[in-house]
């Protein structure tokens, strides 16, 4: 493989490792319950009424109740214990702006690249010319 396509390679790995980490963010639920249940996500972050925040690994609802694993422990969390949840979410602003600004750098990193590049020709060319420069002398 030429160094021009593995250093693009590279640049559009690093792009789509950016995109992905810019698609998600942690932002408030509104129906601790309801979405729980529904959504089934990974982590939730529950702020209880004093004030103390506990991020729950593996939570689901037991009726009235967040059950899950806190610090690797099995925990317990009445709903009416807690003020305010959050999960991570889908962003679609930050995905929008991800792909935008990855998209810039993927073009500039290819025409940096190819700009530089050539097929090779020009290199086996060179030597050769040198070659019968130095029979010459």
């Amino acid at each position: 493989m030429k160094p021009s396509l593995r250093n693009l390679r590279h640049a559009v790995g690093a792009t789509l490792l950016v995109l992905g980490a810019g698609c998600t963010t942690v932002a408030p639920i509104q129906s601790p319950g309801r979405y729980i249940a529904g959504q089934k996500p990974r982590t939730v972050w529950l702020t209880k009424t004093n004030r103390s925040v506990v991020r729950v690994d593996g939570p689901r609802m037991v009726g009235d109740t967040v059950v899950g694993s806190v610090g690797g422990e099995y925990t317990e969390i009445p709903l009416s214990d807690v003020t305010r949840a959050s999960a991570i979410q889908s962003d679609k602003g930050k995905t929008i702006l991800a792909a935008l600004l990855g998209g810039g750098v993927t073009i500039a990193a290819a025409a940096v690249i190819f700009s530089h590049g050539g097929s090779g020709e020009s290199n086996a060319n060179q030597i050769a010319d040198t070659m019968t420069l130095q029979r010459q002398f």
